[in-house]
């Protein structure tokens, strides 16, 4: 019977990609004006973290990502381009074997016009205009979950931008919980001065009945900054600092309502200079993830050590690989909290894209420094 199912789901996938290349054919021959694009990812991750504090886990993050794209494009009278894409991401964690690794789907529509993008389905993380902090986004979830399921809406100018995001993370059945957020960010830069800020609001809900019922939970975090760019001032590629205020929200709707009002101070520095780079994040304030230890990253996106009061996190990197289509980084990463004192972590990450989609249509900070 083994035999015979996987004979039969790979004779339904043959079918399904045999359908897909005809259709694709079939468009593409309808016009001179379409384009076939195709786009590939491999990202390469070794993840070495030597923790010693209760909240974190020590441990070796090892594996490979293979995400190939086929698609269409074509503009339109009004200039605008338009583009269907479908693909996959291949996760294979390495020293496991097959039935481990991980195939999460890539299907969406972009539409771009003058300013304007329009990003509809299972649309990589890669098309943020700026990648999301540590705070929203833990690196462990980064390598697993590449794409953000919904929709992103993007208008971007010479002095700043502005997005919004949909990530319906699961979808509600007798073994999922209902889950999903929405994120919100935005900068605007004149000369060195710039300003912006985040807001996510992010949301838990109960399994299908007659599954148990396990509350609702929520998680709203507010970000305003202001900071200083003088990367056009001085002889580096990079250098800036910005600092802000983080106002939280969470609420565990199951336990009598119980909520929390979390509030801290950060403050982000950046510098760059050629291949060598130092990124440093100071967090001061109270556990702005006060509902991890009972829902874990079931709710919380973000990096576990922002349950401390306060968080210091250092990264000096060096790339090995700098180019439009690879970037390679070799970082040291320190973390101190006073609950565990200094901390280190180790990152080799690789990632090459040798499509024809244009690389500055793909963000390479994801992942990156």
């Amino acid at each position: 019977m083994l035999i015979r199912y996987k004979c039969l789901r790979y004779n339904n996938m043959r079918r399904v990609a045999l359908w897909l290349t005809s259709v694709f054919l079939l468009l593409g021959t309808g016009s001179k004006a379409q384009e076939l694009l195709y786009d590939l990812e491999l990202l390469s991750y070794f993840d070495n973290r030597e923790y010693k504090v209760d909240f974190q886990r020590p441990q070796t993050i090892l594996g490979m990502r293979i995400a190939p794209e086929l698609g269409l494009g074509t503009a339109d009278e009004k200039a605008g381009s338009h583009k269907l894409m479908l693909g996959l991401n291949y996760i294979q964690p390495l020293g496991a074997g097959i039935k481990e690794a991980l195939v999460v789907p890539t299907v969406y529509y972009r539409y771009v016009h003058n300013r304007f993008r329009v990003n509809l389905g299972a649309v990589p993380y890669s098309y943020l205009t700026e990648s999301l902090p540590d705070y929203l986004m833990y690196d462990s979830l980064a390598y697993v979950h590449p794409n953000m399921q919904g929709g992103l809406f993007q208008y971007v100018a010479p002095r700043g931008y502005a997005e919004f995001l949909c990530d319906w993370r699961s979808a509600q059945s007798l073994e999922r919980y209902e889950a999903f957020r929405l994120i919100m960010q935005a900068r605007y830069q004149r000369g060195i001065l710039f300003g912006g800020g985040r807001a996510q609001l992010n949301h838990l809900a109960n399994r299908s009945r007659p599954a148990p019922r396990t509350g609702v939970s929520d998680d709203l975090i507010v970000h305003p900054y202001l900071g200083l760019d003088f990367s056009r001032k001085l002889p580096l590629d990079s250098l800036s600092l910005q600092a802000g205020y983080l106002f939280g929200y969470q609420r565990d709707r199951s336990v009598d309502q119980e909520t929390y009002l979390p509030r801290a101070f950060y403050l982000e520095l950046f510098a760059r200079w050629k291949r060598i780079g130092l990124k440093n994040v100071l967090y001061a304030g109270d556990n702005l993830l006060p509902l991890y230890p009972v829902k874990g990253n079931l709710l919380n996106q973000g990096d576990p050590f922002y349950q401390a009061g306060f968080y210091n996190r250092t990264d000096a990197f060096v790339y090995l690989i700098s180019t439009k289509r690879v970037n390679c980084y070799l970082s040291f990463n320190f973390h101190y909290t006073r609950q565990g004192g200094l901390n280190h972590q180790q990152q080799l990450v690789l990632r090459f894209n040798p499509g024809n989609i244009l690389p500055m249509e793909k963000s390479m900070s994801v992942l990156g420094k």
